[in-house]
């Protein structure tokens, strides 16, 4: 039986999970590079629920899709992450890191497999940091793919924003910036009657400060930070802040996207073949 044409996808569609079969088919010409968000199930205090850094990546991703639209595609956060040190608090979820690589080794290869080489990972938790890394070069260089990269959409963008409604306390989870990322993308997982200020643990923190100007990494729980599971102070952020931070570094992404397009890599061979031996 013969499968009629594709058809375009619809206005503004470039989310994986929102299209048709035709709709990837037909788009697979146009885009440039798939983003895979990541993010974590885990607690974010009192102030959030707990799907804030896999649902602001994804919404992230897909605003990102929609401004640069047809470049992008935005695939399905992958909802866990590495949260062991959240673990104390009812609700977290986390993964080990084997099948945290399996699976984006999984989602890669499935992509691979319809006609895509080209690949971002887009983190929203800190947590994935080292291991997103890690992955970026096993996966990278094993796969027969064009191009694989990592970014965390919070490294990017407006830092003055930032600073206007930064508090006194260490922010960074549960914080101005995470609220304000929420009022803008996902209202709902904003609890503003609970909204507050972090609860930090000063001798603990002072204890770590010497060590991490050292750069030692060691393991520490997230409740000998903050027993509340918050730092900084959620009540600063603003709907009017998130949508400066979310669109300013969606401005940074687009600025990455033409840098990779203008280097001689962009139409190389596969990431893994970069290094390949030559002929004696």
């Amino acid at each position: 039986m013969t499968r009629p044409d594709p058809a375009p996808p619809a206005a503004g569609t470039f989310a994986l999970h929102k299209m048709s079969w035709p709709e990837v088919a037909r788009a697979r010409g146009a885009v440039e590079l798939v983003l895979i968000p990541i993010g974590s199930t885990e607690q974010h205090g009192p102030n959030l629920g707990l799907g804030q850094d896999h649902l602001i990546a994804q919404a992230y991703c897909e605003r990102a899709a929609e401004r640069l639209a047809p470049r992008l595609l935005a695939l399905p956060a992958i909802p866990w992450g590495i949260s062991d040190h959240h673990m104390n608090f009812p609700g977290t979820m986390t993964l080990r890191p084997e099948t945290f690589l399996d699976l984006l080794e999984d989602i890669i290869g499935s992509m691979r497999h319809h006609g895509f080489r080209r690949f971002l990972i887009v983190n929203g938790h800190g947590g994935n940091q080292a291991l997103m890394a890690a992955a970026v070069q096993d996966l990278g260089f094993r796969l027969d793919i064009d191009f694989l990269g990592c970014v965390g959409h919070y490294t990017l963008g407006d830092t003055q924003s930032l600073q206007d409604i930064h508090g006194e306390q260490p922010g960074g989870h549960a914080c101005e910036m995470e609220s304000s990322h929420s009022y803008y993308l996902a209202p709902e997982l904003v609890r503003e009657p609970a909204l507050a200020r972090g609860q930090i643990d000063h001798a603990f923190m002072a204890m770590l400060r010497p060590l991490r100007k050292l750069e030692l990494v060691w393991p520490n729980a997230m409740n000998a930070h903050t027993p509340s599971g918050a730092l900084g102070d959620a009540r600063r952020g603003t709907r009017a802040v998130g949508q400066r931070l979310i669109e300013s570094s969606i401005d940074e992404l687009a600025e990455i996207l033409q840098a990779l397009q203008d280097s001689p890599r962009w139409h190389g061979p596969p990431h893994g073949q970069v290094h390949a031996a030559g002929p004696e």
